[in-house]
């Protein structure tokens, strides 16, 4: 070669590594292949296919053969809030399948950055699940758990693909309830919609002087939570959380204390890679959750019952802690339940509000009922506002006090009133337009500590008292509701399936966590047209002890979609019985009898529960007393597509 030819090509390659390097600062999907990659490896074996070979919690698979299998990196420990694992999921958009990576090894990103893919040689290592998610890697804790790999085997078994990166596309969330229904553990998801809980403003994401990690609750706009895992080690432990609300990017991961394989709702717990992935720009919502602006009611009539005990956080209203950091909460008594707060051993000033939203153009009196305990004083105030939004600053809107047009409760020195006190209604009339009605304790640890309780909230539009919906405007079920059958929430599972005939439950109906009322427990069932040739019953249920001997109706509530419709046997003896079909349902309904069973009609709740009340009224003869009979029966239809959740069957 001469040398003109020579500093040609010098000069042609100089200007390609500057074209390269061009690249790189725009796009690392163009960085040059890894200079130790494993193309030499064939891919035998899918991330979904491992899965189903681990059969269950307890199983440790041995690998003696070579099995490669291969998948996206979504997790870095580039600032160290992971540590020495890396997560892999199947696909780049919309994966079905996660897991983990363990290995002996401090900063993996250099080896296994984000967005690249890898492979791993299974040969010599092993599989199984440890607290919940499945892990490939070594055995330790006396050859019964799946830990690390020794460093001296990862690059054996551990490599890059030669492909360039491209990096996950998060799965996106509105809240956490979608998250929970939905999610897929060691995946990349993006949950909308949420903001850290009012108990964590002013912390840091971890405590970054003793290197402790540190959960952190998150809340949407819903109310649910979930916890935030940040290592103290992270190079961001010692930031501030963002007080604001918006979206967090994520991988999903879980703790199974008891390592049974199941991680619970409470279990789940969420990763950042940095603080990139917190984007929480917007104004905070409501605490504890809130309505949707849109969702003003005309017609409300809320008691309370389908709330769990204990529970501050409700979908359809704001719960605020405004100052002491106490809210309302759901409380029962006496088979009844309502919702109370008090300033009673508060270290200081107590107000809360609890906030309606209330269409007030078309709805035309406004009632509840109140009961007060130990009261040395009337903390109480209720107000309406008409510019004030659910998720603003309430201190910022015009309240306006209509305490003085109700009786509340008030006096109880020593106790609690006998029962709860009709305050009274209070005419919508004049005001237009959308707002709230407000009720707000204002009282202090050193002052007034009255207990208030609150129930039966009721709106009321006296051209539409139903609410337009042939059922939205059903009552809710009472306080002297009877369980409909044993387990009739799906909470106590046992109780349930215990509480079935012979022929039990089928395959397709099973406990579903945080899917049901208020993030209860619910049953789901999800069939296809290929599940069932038959009309099935899913599950037929004996009679209870606690079963009343009169009764004008039974009550459940229903979420999903369905290609046909469902319907239900009540009965007087393990022959004889009443049907109910539900037909086409898009909303509330109350059901009348029917002749025979069937399936016709589609049901789709937009994603809403439902009340479902079956008319009783002139049946006598139900079995309510022999407890080795039936009483109720769920049916569906054959070859169709189901997905639907049930929970709350009671009768009264």
């Amino acid at each position: 070669m001469n040398t003109i030819k020579k500093i040609r090509f010098a000069l042609i390659a100089v200007l390609g590594l500057l074209t390269v390097n061009s690249c790189v600062k725009d796009d690392d999907w163009s960085l040059p292949p890894v200079a130790d990659c494993a193309d030499s490896w064939t891919t035998d074996l899918t991330i979904e296919e491992l899965f189903n070979m681990v059969n269950n919690a307890g199983q440790i698979l041995a690998f003696d053969d070579e099995r490669v299998l291969e998948g996206y990196v979504v997790s870095s420990d580039s600032t160290g809030n992971f540590f020495k694992t890396v997560s892999i999921q199947n696909s780049l958009t919309n994966p079905t399948k996660g897991l983990q990576i363990e290995m002996d090894r401090a900063n993996l990103f250099n080896n296994f950055p984000l967005g690249s893919k890898i492979k791993v040689n299974l040969k010599g290592l092993h599989v199984g699940y440890d607290r919940g998610m499945l892990k490939i890697g070594d055995l330790f804790d006396n050859n019964t758990r799946v830990g690390r790999m020794a460093e001296i085997k990862i690059d054996g078994h551990v490599k890059q693909t030669c492909d360039p990166r491209e990096y996950a596309t998060p799965v996106q969330f509105n809240g956490i309830q979608d998250l929970l229904n939905n999610g897929v553990f060691n995946t990349l998801a993006t949950i909308n919609n949420i903001q850290f809980d009012d108990s964590e403003l002013g912390n840091t994401y971890a405590d970054a002087i003793g290197q402790q990690t540190v959960n952190r609750k998150l809340v949407d706009a819903d109310g649910k939570t979930i916890v935030l895992r940040n290592s103290g080690f992270a190079t961001f432990a010692g930031d501030p959380l963002p007080e604001g609300s918006g979206s967090i990017t994520v991988v999903i991961s879980g703790y199974d204390a008891n390592n049974n394989g199941t991680v619970s709702p409470s279990e789940y717990q969420l990763f950042i890679r940095d603080t990139n992935d917190v984007n929480f720009n917007n104004p905070r919502f409501g605490d504890g959750g809130g309505s949707d602006p849109s969702d003003y009611f005309a017609c409300l009539n809320e008691g309370f019952e389908t709330y769990a005990e204990g529970n501050e956080n409700f979908t359809k209203y704001e719960n605020l802690a405004a100052t002491g950091g106490r809210k309302w909460r759901v409380t029962a008594f006496g088979g009844n339940q309502y919702i109370q707060v008090s300033a009673f051993n508060a270290s200081g000033p107590v107000v809360s509000y609890f906030v309606v939203p209330v269409d007030f153009s078309n709805a035309d009196t406004f009632s509840f009922k109140s009961n007060d305990g130990y009261n040395n004083g009337d903390p109480l105030k209720v107000y309406y506002s008409t510019d004030y939004v659910p998720g603003g600053n309430i201190s910022n809107a015009t309240l306006v006090n209509i305490t003085s047009s109700f009786n509340i409760s008030t006096g109880h020195t020593s106790g609690y009133g006998s029962g709860f006190v009709d305050s009274g209604d209070y005419s919508l009339a004049s005001l237009s337009g959308n707002g709230v009605i407000v009720f707000a304790y204002e009282g202090s640890g050193t002052g007034i500590t009255t207990t208030i309780q609150i129930d039966d909230i009721k709106i009321i539009d006296n051209d539409d008292p139903d609410c337009g919906s042939g059922g939205g405007g059903q009552e809710p079920p009472s306080a002297n509701a009877k369980p409909l059958f044993a387990g009739y929430n799906f909470e106590d599972w046992s109780a349930f399936l215990g509480g079935l005939n012979s022929f039990g439950l089928q395959d397709y109906a099973t406990q579903s966590m945080g899917t049901g009322l208020e993030g209860s427990a619910s049953l789901k069932i999800s069939t296809d047209p290929t599940t069932t040739n038959g009309n099935d019953y899913v599950f037929t249920s004996h009679a209870t002890t606690d079963l009343p001997s009169s009764y004008t109706r039974a009550i459940f509530f229903m979420k999903g979609t369905s290609d046909k419709s469902v319907s239900l046997n009540l009965y007087v003896d393990d022959t004889t019985y009443y049907k109910f079909n539900l037909g086409t349902i898009t909303e509330g309904q109350v059901i009348q009898q029917s002749g025979n069973n069937q399936y016709t009609g589609t049901i789709n709740t937009g994603g809403q529960w439902i009340q479902i009340t079956l008319d009783l009224t002139g049946i006598t003869d139900l079995n309510t007393s022999n407890t080795s009979g039936n009483l109720f029966a769920l049916k569906i239809g054959k070859n169709a597509n189901y997905d639907l959740h049930f929970d709350n069957f009671t009768i009264e």
